[in-house]
This record gives structure tokens, C-alpha cells and sequence, in this order.
């Protein structure tokens, strides 16, 4: 089935969700010392990649849906089911814990690839699918076992890499000359844009501003913006307070695209 580019990199992750379920699988098959070691794996993994991968989902992609749709409410349950038999996995090596979390993830991912993904191709407008722009994975390396990023390595178009914490979402992103974010309001967080390199023009409620490296900028939340990079192209960093989590039962009072 053909993805639109827009969910391409939650795809990425979707594959790497089926190898990590399948090694389960064949630890439960093991002695005690291989099940424990695979649970530890597994648990590193989910922490480092798997929550990300919730998050946005949950935070971006899912409020994009209308309603709540039944695949959608069975997917949100999902997540908890699986946040919590990863929990679990702290204790519990068992063999039918390793199972039950590889079957869970693999009934899962079919279920966003098979069901979900394809009802979001069909009832979300283009231009607010487009304007998703999740970032490319692992473009930024981190330096192992340390929280330092370098933001000066890396490329792409749009999103290069993201980061959350509690409380916290970061974005690195890069546009080639003439290219940039479609006009567009954010109503739930106010901004900050820091320019890293390169240089733009930042239109606010119609009003033109150039940017170049080194400058900041406060975006007022509402304010009407859109950003696009100069003849050296432009890489910046937005820096947000995190998006609450979609739940069952929440309804959508506003829309929004990506933050610039």
C-alpha cells in the first residue's frame, strides 16, 4: 500500500517495532538469563524509541482525525496496554510476558499500517497531512550516554530531528533556498525560534522580518506566520512547551499545524 511521505518515518518505526517483536519472541524461547537480558533490551529500546513514536502520535497525528473514530480509540488503548506491559516487563521476564508484549506490538502495528494510517490518508486534508513534517530519524547523533546534542551535523528538508521531555518539545529543521513552512496559525503554544545558520524571511501577521544566524524570535501563539530560508538556505530550532497527549474521551476544540 502506498504511504503518504508525511507518514513515512512512523512506517520506519513501525519496521523496527516488527524486529524488535520478533527477537522477543524467539528470547521467550530461551533460558532465564537470555529472557532478561532480551527484556532489557526491549526496554531501552521502547524508552529511546518507541515512547518518541507514541508521543507524536498521539500529540500530532492523531488529533488530525475528526471524531474518534474506532481504530483510533483501539490504538490509543493500545499505547496504554503496551506502556504498561513494558512496566512490567521490569519484573517479569516470563515467557508469556515477552510474548504477550511481541503479539500486542505486532497486532498494533498492523493495525496503525492496515487500518488507521489508511483512514488518515482518506479523511485528512493534504495540505494538513503535508504540514505534519515529522523528523527523519537519527539524522542527529547523540553522543552515547550523554544528554549533548550536536546541532551543527546532519541535513535534510524540514525536520531533521525532534526531542521531548515532560514538558518540553524541541525541533531541528533545515529548508534549501526559497523553500519553507506554509503559512499557517499555531493556537496552542507560543514559540521560540533560534537561527543556527543561514538566513530568511519570517512573515508574522503580514509583517516581514529577516532573520540570519544567531537571531531569536518569540512567536506569539495565534500570531498568523510563515517562515522561508534566503539564498543560503536557513536551519533553525523551535523550542515549545509539549502538546498535551491525545486520550480517549478528549475531544478536539482547536487545529493546528506544526509549528516553523
Amino acid at each position: 500500500m502506498k504511504r503518504h511521505p508525511a507518514l513515512v518515518p512512523l512506517s520506519h518505526d513501525h519496521h523496527q517495532a516488527l524486529v524488535r517483536a520478533r527477537q522477543l519472541r524467539r528470547a521467550a524461547a530461551g533460558d532465564e538469563e537470555e529472557r532478561r537480558a532480551a527484556a532489557a533490551r526491549f526496554r531501552r529500546f521502547f524508552a529511546d524509541e518507541t515512547s518518541r513514536h507514541f508521543r507524536e502520535e498521539e500529540e500530532r497525528l492523531f488529533p488530525l482525525l475528526d471524531g474518534e473514530p474506532a481504530p483510533l480509540v483501539q490504538a490509543l488503548r493500545e499505547h496504554q496496554r503496551l506502556r504498561a506491559l513494558v512496566r512490567q516487563l521490569g519484573e517479569d521476564s516470563s515467557p508469556e510476558t515477552l510474548k504477550a508484549v511481541a503479539d500486542l506490538l505486532e497486532a498494533h502495528v498492523r493495525l496503525e499500517e492496515q487500518v488507521l494510517f489508511e483512514l488518515l490518508q482518506q479523511e485528512v486534508p493534504e495540505e494538513r497531512l503535508a504540514g505534519l513534517e515529522l523528523p527523519e530519524r537519527r539524522s542527529v547523533p547523540a553522543v552515547e550516554g550523554s544528554p549533548v546534542v550536536d546541532l551543527t551535523v546532519g541535513s535534510g528538508r524540514g525536520p531533521i530531528w525532534g526531542a521531548g521531555s515532560e514538558d518540553l518539545n524541541v525541533t531541528l529543521l533545515e529548508w534549501p533556498p526559497g523553500e519553507g513552512t506554509p503559512e499557517h496559525r499555531n493556537a496552542e503554544r507560543d514559540v521560540l525560534l533560534v537561527v543556527l545558520g543561514g538566513s530568511g524571511t519570517l512573515e508574522l501577521d503580514g509583517a516581514a522580518h529577516r532573520v540570519h544566524a544567531g537571531d531569536a524570535v518569540l512567536v506569539a501563539k495565534s500570531s498568523l506566520r510563515r517562515l522561508v530560508a534566503g539564498v543560503e538556505g536557513l536551519r533553525y530550532l523551535t523550542v515549545h512547551l509539549r502538546r498535551p497527549p491525545l486520550a480517549v474521551g478528549r475531544r478536539r476544540a482547536t487545529r493546528s499545524i506544526p509549528s516553523p
